[in-house]
């Protein structure tokens, strides 16, 4: 007996330093898991918000819940449901994790909708409420980020890309790097309705002024797609960002003069948190004159024009952040143009009215020209009447009405949407099945078409088109046609199209 019990005891003893091993293994696995979840928590919290540099200038910030805009100071924590804006003479940055940046050029507002992750990857969605954008996609070791930006008719999609979106009197969504697509939006209360969706290439825009949108919410125009403008590249916002992306800017700024005030001296350490001034305390806001109009030319207001163009030219005094002129059609439709020459703080503005460009026609025309203060608000405004005697635009064509010309004869399509286009010797009008062609003008030797399933104005099957042209007392020419097939892509089973 006494044996065995030896034996027995011998046996625990042999077990005891595995079964300890074991406790220790597991104790070691669970430190380890806390561990390793206890930092994948404190990436989560940080891939869930964003920071946001004041750059130069001004910036604010109005907190989700609250309806008070308050100062914005250098690395401020931005979350779901935050709104942000730049003041006049401003820009700012919101960086994100993987160091994704949307940067902001003066007078823009935003509001990050939503900033979530999966992982590595985190999810933006960005409703840009005035203004414009910058923003700069990386991929790297430390995730993506997919980008959603909301910026007035335009739903924009991007991954891995440079882009730029505009959201003032005009909208544009320019590409400098990777794919972006874009979404035509009308906005109604309550839903969205998508137009079209175009995939802008690298070096292009989709430009759309206020009658561009008006055209593409009734369906009468859907090409905006055009190259980059040399003027945009010249400007002050895009060379701003370049100099950020290629290296070579230092990040020092300098606030403009203003007459009779002090000067403020920033050197900014862009996406630091640095921000330095000299000569005036931080929170001490610079007055500015509100801006003061004068009408130059013509010299008379009212003033009687016989011709078919005309210089409004004026003076303002202040300090003008921008100019807006609204003109109006024969019909009273409003359309609003900022004049591009005129610079923030300048002191003389001139516009072009002209029957060719469409701002001027026979009888009264009203311009009403707006100036904006330092924040961006309207300060001063007045009205020039133009009067055009009746008969001063009668011209006769040098030609005899011509039938138009049909480019093709027939168009086979699966997707619900063809441009055709036509040329025409002499008209005064192109009438497509019954519908005047708005974008067309007397003289014009060129003519296109849109047919699209949102227009109503397609059907699945075969489409034929009436096309004749129209002189000045509505004479009809000889009437050719074109012929649409449409069969819309058949669908596998699981939904997806052929």
């Amino acid at each position: 007996m006494l044996t065995r019990r030896r034996r027995y005891a011998s046996r625990k003893e042999f077990l005891w330093p595995f079964i300890v091993m074991v406790f220790a293994g597991l104790i070691v696995v669970l430190i380890i898991q806390l561990i390793l979840s206890f930092f994948e928590q404190k990436e989560a919290e940080m891939r869930a918000k964003a920071n946001f540099y004041v750059d130069y200038g001004r910036g604010e910030i109005m907190e989700w819940g609250s309806e008070n805009w308050i100062k914005a100071y250098n690395g401020g924590v931005v979350l779901d449901g935050d709104s942000i804006r730049t003041k006049s003479s401003s820009a700012g940055s919101l960086v994100f994790y993987n160091g994704t940046e949307a940067r902001m050029a003066e007078n823009t507002e935003l509001t990050m909708d939503v900033l979530d992750n999966k992982g590595s990857r985190d999810i933006l969605v960005l409703e840009v409420d005035k203004g414009e954008v910058f923003v700069s996609q990386l991929v790297n070791d430390m995730g993506y980020t997919e980008v959603t930006v909301k910026s007035g008719n335009f739903n924009v999609y991007a991954e891995g890309a440079q882009f730029d979106i505009l959201n003032r009197e005009d909208q544009a969504v320019r590409v400098l790097s990777g794919d972006v697509i874009v979404e035509l939006v009308e906005r109604t209360e309550g839903e969205d309705v998508v137009i079209d969706e175009i995939e802008v290439g690298v070096g292009q825009e989709l430009f759309m002024s206020e009658s561009d949108v008006a055209d593409l919410i009734a369906r009468t125009n859907m090409n905006f797609l055009q190259a980059i403008t040399d003027e945009w590249k010249q400007g002050d916002f895009y060379l701003w960002n370049k100099g950020l992306e290629d290296g070579w800017y230092e990040g020092t700024e300098e606030v403009p003069e203003v007459d009779d005030g002090p000067v403020i001296d920033v050197t900014i350490t862009t996406g630091t948190g640095t921000v330095e001034t000299s000569d005036v305390p931080e929170d001490e806001v610079l007055e500015y004159e509100e801006p003061a109009l004068v009408l130059t030319t013509p010299e008379t207001n009212p003033y009687t024009l016989e011709g078919d163009q005309i210089y409004i030219i004026g003076t303002v005094s202040g300090y003008a952040s921008k100019i807006i002129v609204t003109s109006y059609t024969e019909d009273g439709t409003a359309s609003d143009y900022k004049l591009s020459l005129f610079e923030a703080g300048g002191t003389e503005w001139s516009y072009n009215a002209a029957y060719i460009y469409g701002n001027l026609h026979e009888g009264e025309n009203e311009y009403v020209v707006t100036s904006y203060n330092y924040d961006g608000d309207e300060a001063d405004s007045m009205t020039v009447t133009i009067n055009v005697p009746e008969g001063t635009f009668e011209q006769e064509l040098a030609c005899t009405l011509s039938a138009p010309v049909v480019a093709q004869d027939t168009y086979d399509t699966s997707e619900g949407y063809v441009s055709v286009f036509g040329t025409i010797d002499c008209a005064y009008g192109i009438v497509v099945n019954g519908y005047s062609l708005s974008l067309f003008k007397a003289g014009d030797t060129t003519w296109s078409y849109t047919a699209s399933l949102e227009f109503g104005n397609l059907a699945e099957g075969e489409n034929t088109y009436e096309v004749y042209s129209v002189d000045k007392d509505g004479n009809k020419s000889e009437s050719v046609y074109f012929t649409i097939n449409y069969q819309p892509a058949a669908e596998t089973g699981s939904g997806v199209s052929e």
